[in-house]
């Protein structure tokens, strides 16, 4: 699953050998080190998510659910503006995803 926090852009799999983990990963190390500040950090430099941390899906729902529960703005692109790298990078997601909806109409 692909989120998008205003801290940056992580995604969460199930770890593909502890059934009872995900591993979430990131292109960019600050929404981890924000999100889970106590949990090491693997980095993978040859990996397309350069970024990642193992942990049990107990310990990482809490986290993601906080984030959905804290939302209080009405525009999540301008909540992030203060990043200009990961608003450009928002932008462009927005606009292709606008894109499929106009397609699908």
């Amino acid at each position: 699953m692909w989120v998008f926090t205003k801290y940056g852009f992580i995604s969460v799999v199930q770890h593909n050998s502890l059934p009872d983990s995900f591993q979430v990963k990131s292109r960019v190390i600050d929404p981890l080190e924000v999100l889970w500040p106590e949990y090491e950090i693997e980095v993978i430099d040859w990996a397309d998510y350069r970024f990642r941390i193992t942990m049990l899906k107990s310990e990482a729902i809490p986290v993601l659910l906080d984030q959905i529960s804290s939302v209080k703005y009405t525009s999540f692109k301008d909540e992030c503006r203060m990043d200009e790298d990961y608003h450009y990078a928002l932008t462009k997601v927005w606009s292709i995803m606008y894109n499929y909806q106009q397609r699908m109409e």
